[in-house]
């Protein structure tokens, strides 16, 4: 109780003097100061409204509070304890990025959020994103990224971890080898102590009970996973959009439901043509191969010669 009122006294007071800035439903409290505050918000409010559809509109009464700075005075200012304090020359590009990361919209439910490792936010680098996420998907050592890589919708579902199962690590690593490699890249350091020791050395020697039982051991969100969370976030823009505008609200209304089903209610598809979709635009993000000109391979075998001969006419290599 009192942190609530000691949070509502704090921002009374940011709000105190200040202009507050209407572009959509966004609202911005601000300090009068040069920062292009508007213009950024102009750049940012379609983006936002694109991703949370109809609960953009929350954002009326969830205001970000900014204090513009001068980034050259010495005098000291007091703290800032709501909001995000920023100077006053930073760009539009740059202040535009900042209101996208930052969105106050309402936080996810815990669980959606522990799968997706924070809050759903618009995205800065599309393309980008995608090509990270191609690359974990082919260099991934897991089966199940390897499955799903070909084209097995089965195995994308087990590479971003929708399976809703305890032991989901048997599937993203089926073989005996690939769980004990995974427990050697690890946890090496973590299970070869005196409490693990048996167990560890029994792993390592090819029993692949012992390496089960030390990675049910483990926290599930704690065992390296085949996709790191930037494709599951890929994931969630690609059933938003498939969804139209109520698709976030979809997403976030059963708290206890199956992050797979979820997924689909947003999107409004089953959850296999979801996944499909997300695989094609990963696919279709594939890192350009980088080629070498003809003339390449005569500077490299030039090069080949050079060292050669200064190799030759070292020394070293003289006869004393």
């Amino acid at each position: 109780m009192l942190a609530l009122i000691a949070d509502s006294l704090e921002r009374e007071r940011a709000t105190s003097g200040r202009d507050t800035i209407a572009v959509g439903a966004l609202r911005i409290v601000i300090n009068r100061s040069p920062l292009a505050v508007r213009e950024a918000a102009v750049q940012a409010w379609p983006l936002i409204d694109s991703l949370y559809g109809t609960a953009a509109q929350s954002l009326v009464t969830r205001p970000y509070f900014i204090q513009a700075v001068d980034p050259d005075t010495t005098v000291r200012r007091r703290v800032l304890r709501v909001g995000s304090e920023v100077p006053w020359d930073l760009s539009v590009q740059d202040l535009t990025s900042l209101l996208l990361v930052n969105v106050p919209i309402a936080p996810p439910d815990r669980a959606f959020g522990d799968w997706l490792g924070g809050p759903v936010r618009p995205r800065l680098e599309a393309k980008a994103d995608a090509g990270r996420v191609y690359v974990r998907l082919v260099t991934a050592p897991s089966k199940a990224a390897r499955s799903c890589f070909l084209g097995d919708l089965t195995g994308c579902r087990s590479a971003l971890d929708l399976d809703d199962a305890d032991d989901a690590f048997l599937k993203w690593y089926p073989t005996a080898l690939e769980r004990r490699v995974v427990l050697q890249r690890s946890f090496a350091d973590y299970f070869n102590r005196p409490a693990t020791a048996g167990s560890w050395n029994r792993c390592t020697r090819g029993d692949d009970n012992a390496c089960i039982q030390l990675l049910r051991s483990i926290p599930h969100h704690a065992i390296p996973q085949p996709l790191d969370l930037e494709a599951r976030r890929l994931l969630v823009y690609a059933a938003l959009r498939r969804g139209g505008r109520g698709a976030y609200v979809r997403l976030l209304a059963d708290s206890n439901g199956a992050i797979s089903n979820r997924l689909a209610s947003a999107a409004g598809v089953g959850l296999d043509r979801l996944l499909s979709d997300w695989r094609t635009e990963i696919i279709a993000a594939r890192p350009a191969a980088v080629t070498i000109p003809p003339w390449g391979a005569f500077i490299a075998f030039g090069w080949i010669v050079l060292l050669a001969g200064c190799a030759l006419t070292s020394s070293r290599w003289r006869a004393t």
